[in-house]
């Protein structure tokens, strides 16, 4: 009986202790701590709280803002320029995520097969990320130019018709696309590899024991195995390719006629180009919304159907 109360008495003395040290040890850790966060604060969610303020004000960069309520919203809504803008960004954002998922996967396992080539593989298809915006825009405005690039001139002379690539409504959507693809596979395909390499080939390897061949087990265990990187991949690039804006502005500046006027560039010519602060922050706002919520259907979506190791 006395043994008892002198471990109980122990453990009630101890568990203070316990949450004074931790207290302790975070009061200690603030000073370090502050920097970072107030960094965090300025940067981010005070941007966050003034764009959703001048969302309900006709702020126009030059004079004193007024408030307006929802008129923003309901002028925003109203708008066929922003439903449009919707429409082709929906378009792109779903085009670009889908090739770039099934492109690096396929690239990833190209990478990840022992060949001598396999190093120079790997460097190609990662060197795009890392070169710039502007670099990509005058390397594939030269390219894909209609008189003299050299993608009609190969046409040409294979005797194909000549397009007008990004000059062209009807193909200007689907060059960005391709050049917004080029300039960010190589991300989606060093994630996937990554996966590649974190699945046990003892799995791999018992499957091709029994007699299963190459197709079937990437089919059947490798691809399913990857379905944590691929929902990675997938949440990347769709919340980035909602954003863009970037290439359009140094590619097409949203035409030809309004071809390739996605959200992004519709935000900035609102901002900068037209001087209203107010409709470019409810547009702001908007795709804000539309992005959280595609993140929480998308993890919701996840947990039914992805499964980790």
């Amino acid at each position: 009986m006395t043994d008892f109360t002198q471990v109980s008495t122990q453990i009630s003395v101890t568990k203070p202790r316990k949450s004074h040290s931790q207290l302790t040890a975070l009061l200690g850790a603030t000073p370090y701590l502050l920097p970072a966060l107030l960094i965090f604060v300025v940067f981010t969610y005070y941007p966050l709280l003034r764009v959703i303020y001048l969302s309900f004000t006709d702020a126009d960069m030059l004079s004193q803002a007024q408030w307006v309520g929802l008129s923003n919203y309901r002028e925003m809504l109203a708008n066929a320029e922003f439903w449009s803008s919707f429409k082709i960004t929906v378009i792109f954002a779903l085009a670009v995520t889908l090739t770039e998922v099934i492109l690096g996967m396929a690239l990833a396992f190209l990478m990840n097969a022992p060949t001598r080539l396999r190093t120079l593989l790997r460097g190609a298809v990662f060197a795009p990320v890392v070169v710039s915006l502007a670099a990509t825009a005058v390397v594939w405005n030269y390219l894909l130019s209609p008189n003299a690039g050299p993608i009609n001139g190969l046409l040409k002379s294979v005797g194909l018709p000549e397009s007008g690539w990004l000059t062209d409504p009807k193909t200007a959507l689907a060059s960005v696309i391709m050049v917004a693809v080029w300039k960010g596979v190589g991300l989606p395909a060093v994630l996937y590899l990554a996966g590649l390499q974190g699945i046990s080939r003892e799995l791999e390897e018992a499957a091709s024991i029994d007699g299963a061949g190459r197709f079937t087990v990437a089919r059947h265990i490798t691809i399913p195995l990857l379905a944590p990187t691929t929902l990675v991949v997938f949440f990347i690039s769709l919340m980035g390719t909602f954003q863009s804006y970037g290439l359009v502005l140094l590619l097409t500046r949203g035409g030809p006629a309004g071809s390739t006027n996605l959200l992004g560039y519709y935000i900035y010519q609102n901002a900068f180009s037209f001087f209203q602060m107010g409709m470019a922050s409810a547009l702001s706002v908007a795709l804000f919304l539309l992005l959280l919520s595609l993140g929480f259907l998308q993890l919701k979506l996840a947990e039914r159907r992805v499964h980790y190791q």
